[in-house]
């Protein structure tokens, strides 16, 4: 379906867990436009955040027989290639030939193959190009009875274009994150590049993709902030759950925008959540 494409994204499920930003993942979507989508929720723009792109660009694979997609997976691992694709805008550039492998321990590597141009000289006019990862978290309000989801982006990872040439490789490794932690003391423990809490039998930064839930549980009151708190015995209370059902029936329509928030990019050799190191043939 998407080796003769334009804008077209397939979702495939995983014979693994895939930890992304410490979230465990059995699914991604693939896209034609050179990037995993890793969102829950499908819609207009895939390409604004939750991503893992090794090359995002506006690739178009209906214009020629010899671009294609191919996906293979063992168990441990996804690689997705995009073979000979070529862009819309300038097709006689040539044919882009790049991978992305996922790992089932979190890590990522991005290889390249063939890059017939530089990666600035791609017009991203109509489709952004990007190389990098994002993650977000979505709240849902109802405000006037229209029921709303808004995606807030809270992490970017974002290569430099002069980066990526024929040979290329990058690798992602993934750290430590707080939901990896599965009780209070361990969660309090400072061996991550996360300050992390325990709340309602739960380990987090307070910013991922739980946002929500961390505030509906008014986690930010709540929150175990050191190792005395859980030796000592206190636990979170839950606060009264609230009955949203007069207000879920008389929701008329449902919208979804995205922000980013934050943290913003971040483009350094360590990042909150994975170590990057690029490799390049001389």
């Amino acid at each position: 379906m998407l080796s003769d494409s334009h804008r077209r994204a397939a979702t495939i499920n995983l014979k693994f867990q895939f930890p992304f930003y410490g979230h465990l993942l059995n699914s991604t979507t693939i896209a034609t436009g050179g990037f995993l989508y890793l969102g829950e929720y499908i819609h207009s723009w895939l390409a604004a955040t939750q991503y893992i792109a090794p090359l995002m660009a506006n690739f178009d694979l209906s214009t020629s027989n010899h671009s294609n997609i191919y996906y293979m997976e063992n168990g441990t691992a996804l690689i997705v290639t995009w073979h000979n694709v070529t862009l819309q805008d300038k097709p006689k550039v040539g044919g882009f030939t790049f991978q992305t492998t996922l790992h089932s321990n979190g890590n990522i590597v991005f290889a390249y193959k063939t890059v017939p141009t530089k990666i600035k000289e791609i017009d991203s006019t109509n489709h952004p190009v990007k190389i990098g990862l994002s993650d977000a978290y979505v709240l849902d309000k109802t405000i006037f009875f229209v029921r709303r989801k808004t995606i807030y982006e809270y992490h970017r990872v974002t290569f430099h274009e002069d980066e990526v040439t024929d040979g290329t490789v990058i690798i992602l490794t993934a750290l430590p994150t707080c939901l990896e932690k599965k009780n209070c003391t361990s969660c309090i423990k400072k061996d991550t590049n996360f300050q992390c809490f325990w709340c309602d039998n739960r380990c987090s930064s307070g910013v991922d993709r739980n946002r929500q839930d961390w505030h509906q549980k008014d986690c930010e009151k709540l929150k175990l902030v050191n190792e005395d708190m859980c030796t000592s015995g206190v636990t979170t209370v839950t606060p009264p759950v609230v009955d949203n059902s007069s207000v879920e029936s008389s929701v008329k329509s449902e919208s979804l925008s995205t922000k980013s928030v934050g943290l913003g990019k971040r483009r350094s050799s360590l990042h909150s959540c994975y170590h990057s190191y690029v490799k390049r043939n001389k």
